[in-house]
């Protein structure tokens, strides 16, 4: 066994730096052992073997992509999960708890360690992935599961977790949507599925919450460029054609393809729309970004209250 590290945890200072902040008292070890590489995290004020670690981590992980595989009959092309003490994905801090596993306790660990686990396939009918019994078998509550349209969709996706800082749903999936058949998503006895029916105009993918649900596009005109400056931008400039959203859906997931921008700024694109509220025009910016693959600019037209509503994308030249 070798310590590779050994870091002395210091208080978070907050929004007001501090060059010096005071110890807490724990310190926080990177170890090898055997091939594997782990971390623990103890109390340092005094000697003692009391802490916690993410040692078993990968035979947790594997023994729960069994199981998995065994109630559903599916072959996931990865599996995530994060639990433990510090509920992250961050690698040298996931899976960290004080329970041994023995190979008989995954559910007391997993259900205790608060696990969420998300879980990639291709061309596979989440939608009927007998949920309760995962989580009966495994004590895993809260499940994503994507479903991607091919092997090289998936591949395209550099983050198949989905994951910054929180549950997986919250930040990722609806910027690859484009990639994928459709998702289901398990948390808190809620079960929501989304399928991912595209539709195509003028290689800009639209995508509504509902099959049912229409949406269509026709090339139009914007007011003056300069209306966006103060609006998101310094000094505006458009780079695509202009279209009028013309749908019934409360929100469009849109995907604009780079490839027919005016500009190779792919870096300061930024989707824009023209909309009427209340009587007023209105000009604003909608989060979102680059794709991983890079092919397209995405971004969510929420609908609500809104009215003539246009669509193009704009590049800051400042």
């Amino acid at each position: 066994m070798k310590i590779r590290e050994v870091t002395c945890e210091k208080y978070n200072s907050g929004p007001v730096p501090d060059f010096s902040p005071s110890p807490t008292g724990n310190v926080f070890v990177r170890m090898s052992a055997q091939g594997e590489d782990f971390s623990v995290f103890i109390s340092g004020e005094s000697r003692n073997a009391d802490g916690i670690d993410n040692y078993q981590y990968q035979e947790i992980v594997g023994t729960f992509t069994r199981e998995l595989e065994k109630i559903t009959g599916l072959s996931a092309k990865s599996v995530f999960i994060c639990y433990g003490e510090f509920q992250t994905v961050n690698a040298e801090k996931n899976g960290m708890i004080h329970d041994f596993y023995n190979g008989g306790n995954l559910t007391e660990i997993l259900q205790g360690g608060s696990a969420r686990a998300v879980a990639s396939y291709i061309n596979q009918p989440v939608e009927q992935i007998p949920v309760s019994e995962i989580s009966r078998m495994t004590g895993v509550q809260t499940i994503l599961f994507a479903d991607y349209e091919s092997q090289e969709a998936y591949q395209a996706v550099s983050q198949p977790y989905y994951n910054l800082t929180g549950w997986p749903i919250e930040n990722g999936i609806e910027d690859q949507l484009y990639q994928i058949n459709g998702y289901r998503v398990v948390s808190a006895g809620e079960d929501y599925s989304m399928n991912c029916e595209k539709k195509i105009q003028d290689d800009i993918i639209l995508i509504t919450e509902k099959p049912e649900e229409q949406v269509k596009l026709e090339k139009t005109i914007l007011d003056p460029q300069e209306n966006w400056n103060g609006n998101g931008f310094l000094d505006a400039e458009q780079v695509a054609d202009a279209y009028t959203v013309e749908t019934n859906a409360r929100k469009v997931y849109v995907y604009f393809p780079v490839e027919k921008l005016q500009t190779k700024d792919v870096k300061r694109i930024q989707l824009v729309k023209q909309y009427q509220y209340r009587g007023e025009t209105c000009y604003d910016t909608i989060p979102g970004g680059v794709t991983d693959d890079g092919r397209y600019i995405s971004g969510i037209v929420y609908t609500k209250d809104e009215s003539e509503i246009k669509l193009s994308v704009f590049v800051d030249k400042k």
